[in-house]
């Protein structure tokens, strides 16, 4: 039987990828806005409209946001 701490490691570590990997899905969502040109870019301040680049939805699925942050 397994020991309660390696278990509960595994759930930590497995919860950790899954916020990794939701975070990896919203920068490579945001990189590919502002690849393609999306979201307009401020040049007085030197930043993005971050109110289009939080609702703007580049790919179909977050997978592909995945696949294409991991093998570019």
């Amino acid at each position: 039987m397994k020991s309660p701490i390696s278990t509960s490691l595994i759930i930590v570590l497995a919860a950790l990828l899954v916020w990794f990997g939701s975070a990896l899905v919203r920068v490579e969502n945001e990189r590919y806005a502002m690849f393609v040109g999306l979201c307009p870019f401020d040049a007085k301040a030197m930043e993005p409209q971050q109110k289009c680049l939080d609702k703007t939805q580049t790919r179909t699925n977050p997978i592909w946001h995945l696949y294409y942050a991991l093998f570019p």
